[in-house]
């Protein structure tokens, strides 16, 4: 059940898609999205841009020899959840480790603006983690951002994907996910920098795919990569 508080306020850092979490006092809890670690992080405000980073460099797709491993059975995932990350796609380049990288419940709860209340209400929904990859599409014009998080249970899985809420941006369904929905922040000028997040669970786990590119994005871009990523933890494929 969701963790009953008085009143209490996080706000996501290191993203441009600034989120809240938000306790109404009578047992209802609004989660946060848990941002990509980013050494630009600041808790100084939702929703705001922050500074420009030096992305790493890229190394090759994940091989098909990875040895990263995970079964699906119902809506029940074990394993390593690197495993459900959405495949990077044959021409396009991972940043860092290409199988992805573990994030533990500290981790997740550093990148948000109140770490300690953060880390609380991951422990109350059972969070036994996550995982998060990213990657630069061959033609260097999008990069798409991948974060599970995994829960005890489909039910908080889908609280805290339903309970987010924004700073800024605009919302709009996704063809195709059910219980998914995407948020557009478009960028002020032609060649600012967009971004699309789209927020689904499969089972106990909690998905978030962030599409960053210049200039206003066509919300279709999510639809596939959201598509694929169901079906990876839908069915271990």
């Amino acid at each position: 059940m969701a963790l009953a508080v008085t009143c209490w306020l996080v706000i996501a850092a290191g993203t441009a898609t600034g989120v809240v979490l938000v306790g109404d006092g009578g047992g209802t809890t609004q989660a946060a999205a848990a941002a990509l670690p980013s050494a630009s992080a600041s808790p100084s405000a939702a929703a705001s841009s922050s500074a420009p980073v030096i992305a790493p460099t890229p190394t090759v797709a994940p091989s098909p020899s990875s040895t990263v491993k995970g079964t699906v059975q119902g809506s029940t995932h074990s394993g390593d959840l690197r495993f459900f990350l959405l495949p990077v796609p044959s021409d396009a380049e991972a940043y860092g480790d290409s199988d992805g990288n573990k994030m533990t419940v500290a981790d997740i709860a550093k990148t948000l603006g109140n770490p300690t209340t953060s880390k609380k209400i991951l422990n109350e929904y059972g969070c036994s983690g996550g995982a998060y990859r990213s990657y630069r599409s061959n033609d260097g014009t999008v990069t798409v951002d991948v974060q599970l998080l995994h829960f005890d249970g489909s039910g908080h899985a889908g609280d805290w994907a339903s309970g987010l809420t924004f700073g800024k941006g605009k919302e709009f369904s996704v063809s195709g996910i059910d219980n998914g929905r995407g948020i557009a922040f478009d960028p002020a000028t032609a060649d600012g920098d967009g971004e699309l997040l789209g927020i689904s669970h499969v089972g106990d786990v909690e998905y978030e795919i962030t599409v960053s590119g210049t200039g206003k994005l066509a919300h279709s871009l999510l639809t596939p990569l959201m598509k694929r990523e169901e079906q990876r933890l839908s069915t271990g494929h």
